[in-house]
């Protein structure tokens, strides 16, 4: 019986230290428990703290946490404190761990005059509003307040020695507890000028001796509210915001302590009084005298006067006006992502640009086509940039004066589920011309902003925003091809025969019977197929002279093969079950439509030579505008423009005779040799560069295609003929006079075309013997001074006399 009852007070009392050991441990895991132990103060929590009382060298500091989570310095004046530094010093002791201690062991005298704690220079309590609850079994847990003093430094190392007001124990602690202690009334001390959040700020106020600006937050936009009602610059505020949130003093620039005599500092009629206000708290800064880059500053609720840099009186000094939003309107999107709708009415018309399922913008008002993809969304960026120039007039009496009493246009951005984005009135162009003026929804003042790139697309809103594609056709499909011009007329038709490099050839019929050029027609073909015009002038013009479109410079007919347009899936499902007998018929082979679109291409546009035409389908009735290179193009010789037919490879001979000048080379066993003159050494590669200019020489157009007299072009006599002597017979180039200042007559001596090709290519033609030759020093004879003059006739085309210095050669290097 007294086992039992023994084992039965064992178990008792192992439950009852199981109990006491886990609730001091506070029922945390053990190595939570003993990195609790190493704490000096491990039940300190920084954010439990609402009072301190630091005494050091320097005297005594009070300071007590505000319910917004401030420090405020109340002894020995009241201050803002810096936040920083209360909470650096707090979360020394809240991480503070110890590094020894020492305890009084039995009877042994313990001297805290050892550790420097009897009288101790540094000390600091610091209260909580945290009553302590300590029951029989708790030892550790929140206090309402800690004390801990601080004596001397250890004789080795950095540490020092502390002890607290509840045990007799001496701790050693990092040395750094030293340098948060040791702080004085300007260290603690706030030196921002504002404390605030600038997302919080709901106000704004610069007052001066001249005006006052007033600026509110309304929602995620700031508006100034004096001295004029106006959506104010979000990036400006902003900036302001954040220069006067930075505003900060220098240690060295705390001017006084007393304010009684502010007329000395410029302070009694400040040149600027700036006041935030933070949810219905303002804070006010006034601004003084400025001296050496610095300006006299003070808060209006604290007596003290400092210095600041006086950079921040630039953004004090600006305008009203300098504030004001420059941008028309405000939105939010990347490009035209989320924007669904784009609408200008103008006083005709309500002109409705809407974003389809398919992503691509289409023209719903008045009209329903397919709009330019570019236009539409240049537009909408157009309208996000768009800037103001002139604040014309705050509250205009007379909105006629700028055409927006009934506004000339309005335009509106729209969002997705109809969501309005955007929306402002346009008036009148300024006399000028390159301003409009412009007005808010909802808003008094009028403003201009530039017209470019803006006010000419909403004049004319149909033309300016529908689709620029004006032709649409199977390039594969094309049959027929006529180019109609004043002087000749091209008709080319499609052949089944291939050329060498697959492509089916066209053959022209007019103005010659031969095989046409199928890179000029195909790149006409490829222009008609997919024709864009540079922008649309006008829809069915009462006077096509105005654009030479009544009588027009070039014609381009194109004839194709059309394929009837296949009803979809569901289309057909539909026809099936209302039309029976349709369904017999879709199995019959489509029909084969044949059109034909004749495009007019009339006057340019302004004088010059690479300049816009105008153009007209002759079954549609808009006018627009073609760029020069697709005119150009438009505009080709379709004959063949090459105009020697040989292979360089089979070159055995050349002739260069310029009248009466002739320069004859000969190729032996593949060295080009120059005949009758073996003393100077011909450069082989120069020869055959000559050799393949004139293989690949083009005329730019044909100028006749049989002509029936030859001297009208020098032709007869040319000025140069070439020769290339080849097996089969040779190939014979004259060159005869100029036609223009931009080329040449040039003529094969076995075709009847007339061609005329550019003076570039004609002057590689043009060469002397030093281009082709080297002479051969130790090979030249002595010549008697009387026969070494040589005297040259006149050079055609103005080639340069013999004995020219060497001209460097098309490959590199010197000839």
């Amino acid at each position: 019986m007294k086992l039992k009852t023994t084992i039965i007070l064992l178990i008792v009392a192992a439950i009852g230290i199981s109990y006491i050991f886990l609730y001091e441990k506070k029922q945390l895991p053990h190595e939570e428990w003993e990195r609790l132990q190493k704490k000096v103060l491990p039940d300190f929590k920084a954010s439990m703290i609402k009072k301190i009382e630091l005494n050091n060298e320097s005297g005594k500091v009070v300071l007590e946490k505000t319910e917004d989570n401030f420090w405020h310095i109340i002894e020995p004046q009241k201050l803002r404190s810096d936040n920083s530094e209360v909470n650096s010093i707090l979360s020394e002791f809240e991480f503070m761990n110890k590094v020894g201690s020492f305890s009084q062991e039995g009877d042994k005298p313990f001297d805290l005059k050892d550790y420097g704690l009897d009288a101790p220079k540094i000390s600091i309590t610091m209260y909580t509003d945290i009553p302590a609850k300590r029951d029989k079994i708790q030892v550790m847990g929140p206090k309402d307040k800690y004390t801990v003093f601080v004596g001397q430094k250890l004789a080795a190392g950095d540490n020092v020695y502390i002890r607290l007001d509840s045990s007799d124990d001496v701790v050693v602690v990092p040395g750094t507890l030293l340098g948060k202690l040791t702080k004085n009334v300007l260290d603690l001390r706030s030196k921002w000028v504002f404390t605030f959040d600038k997302e919080a700020v709901d106000n704004v106020q610069i007052k001066t001796t001249e005006h006052t600006i007033a600026c509110n937050r309304k929602g995620n936009f700031w508006r100034l509210s004096e001295p004029v009602n106006d959506l104010a610059d979000l990036e400006k505020i902003r900036d302001l915001l954040s220069k006067l949130k930075n505003l900060q003093i220098d240690r060295t620039d705390f001017i006084t302590e007393e304010s009684d005599d502010l007329v000395k500092y410029g302070l009694d009629v400040p040149r600027f009084t700036v006041t935030i206000n933070e949810k219905g708290v303002g804070q006010s800064v006034v601004f003084g005298h400025s001296l050496d880059n610095k300006v006299y500053a003070k808060r209006t609720d604290e007596p003290t006067i400092f210095f600041l840099k006086d950079t921040i009186l630039a953004d004090l000094s600006k305008k009203p006006n300098e504030l004001r939003d420059r941008k028309v309107v405000r939105f939010e999107s990347i490009g035209t992502y989320g924007v669904n709708k784009l609408e200008i009415k103008t006083p005709d018309d309500l002109v409705a640009i809407e974003k389809s399922l398919d992503l691509d913008w289409k023209l719903t008002k008045p009209v329903n086509i397919y709009a330019d993809q570019d236009t539409v969304k240049n537009f909408i960026e157009k309208i996000k940039t768009l800037e103001i120039e002139d604040f014309v007039s705050d509250k205009p009496t007379d909105l006629s004066v700028y055409g927006l009493k009934d506004p000339v246009f309005e335009i509106s951005v729209t969002k997705e589920e109809d969501k309005e984005l955007a929306k402002f009135y346009v008036g009148n162009k300024a006399p000028d011309g390159t301003k409009c003026y412009v007005k808010r929804v909802g808003e008094d003042p009028v403003y201009t902003v530039p017209t470019a790139e803006f006010y000419d697309k909403i004049e004319n809103p149909l033309l300016s925003f529908r689709d620029r594609l004006v032709s649409d056709f199977n390039k594969d499909l094309v049959k027929k091809l006529v180019v109609e011009k004043p002087d000749r007329t091209f008709v080319c038709d499609i052949t089944n025969k291939r050329d060498a490099e697959g492509q089916f050839q066209w053959e022209l019929s007019k103005p010659v019977q031969t095989i046409a050029d199928t890179n000029a027609i195909n790149q006409i073909i490829w222009d008609m197929s997919f024709l864009k015009a540079d922008s649309y002038v006008v829809k069915a013009p009462k006077d096509l002279k105005v654009f030479g479109l009544q009588d027009p410079r070039i014609r381009i007919s194109v004839t194709y093969e059309k394929v009837p347009e296949q009803l979809s899936e569901e289309q057909g499902k539909k026809e099936k079950e209302e039309k029976p007998e349709a369904v017999a018929k879709s199995k019959e082979p489509l029909e084969k439509i044949v059109e034909t679109r004749t495009l007019l291409i009339g006057k340019k546009v302004k004088d010059g030579d690479k300049v816009s035409s105008y153009g007209m389908f002759a079954d549609n009735d808009l006018v627009f505008e073609l760029s020069w290179p697709k005119v150009k193009n438009l505009d080709a010789e379709l004959a063949p423009t090459k105009i020697l037919n040989f292979d360089r490879l089979d070159a055995k001979e050349l002739t260069l005779n310029y009248n009466g000048r002739t320069i004859s080379f000969q190729k032996i066993n593949n060295v080009w040799k120059l005949k009758n003159n073996e003393q100077k050494e011909v450069q082989g590669r120069e020869v055959d560069y000559f050799v393949r200019n004139l293989d690949e020489l083009k005329g730019n157009y044909i100028e006749q295609y049989k002509p029936t007299n030859l001297t009208q072009f020098s032709l007869d006599k040319p000025q140069v003929v070439i020769t290339v002597g080849l097996d089969g017979g040779d190939a014979v180039l004259y060159i005869g006079k100029k036609k223009d200042a931009s080329g040449y007559y040039v003529k094969n001596k076995n075709s009847d075309y007339i061609y005329v090709v550019d003076n570039e290519s004609v002057a590689n033609l043009i060469k002397n013997e030093e281009d082709f030759t080297t002479i051969t020093h130790e090979a030249i004879p002595q010549v008697p001074g009387n026969e070494a003059k040589a005297t040259t006739g006149e050079m055609p085309l103005g080639t340069a006399p013999h004995g020219n210095a060497p001209k460097k050669s098309p490959h590199g290097g010197f000839h």
